[in-house]
């Protein structure tokens, strides 16, 4: 399951040890604009940003957006496309019938 943006953001600046402002300044992002999440975020308040501002934040932090929130769903698409292309034809016919919710291909 992802992570909220302010709990990534409050543990990445914890790691990385910057400030907001530096991190705004290496991000190319409004300062006021974190500064007024973070307040909200430490208050409990729904706390968000624009995702193109949470991507500069991100690779400013050395990551992407994905590692930043713990969002694994593009790497398990592709484990799982991986693993589909080494499938025989009638391998694949089996478990998309299973996933249909029918037991034989024909049904």
């Amino acid at each position: 399951m992802t992570r909220r943006f302010y709990d990534a953001l409050k543990e990445a600046l914890a790691a990385s040890g910057w400030s907001i402002a530096r991190l705004c300044d290496e991000a190319g992002v409004s300062r006021p604009q974190i500064t007024k999440l973070m307040q909200r975020g430490d208050k409990g308040l729904p706390a968000s940003t624009n995702v193109d501002d949470a991507v500069k934040i991100a690779h400013a932090l050395g990551l992407t957006l994905d590692e930043m929130l713990e969002d694994r769903t593009a790497e398990l698409r592709s484990e799982a496309a991986s693993l589909w292309r080494k499938l025989t034809d009638d391998e694949r016919n089996i478990l998309l019938a299973a996933a249909r919710g029918r037991r034989e291909p024909e049904d």
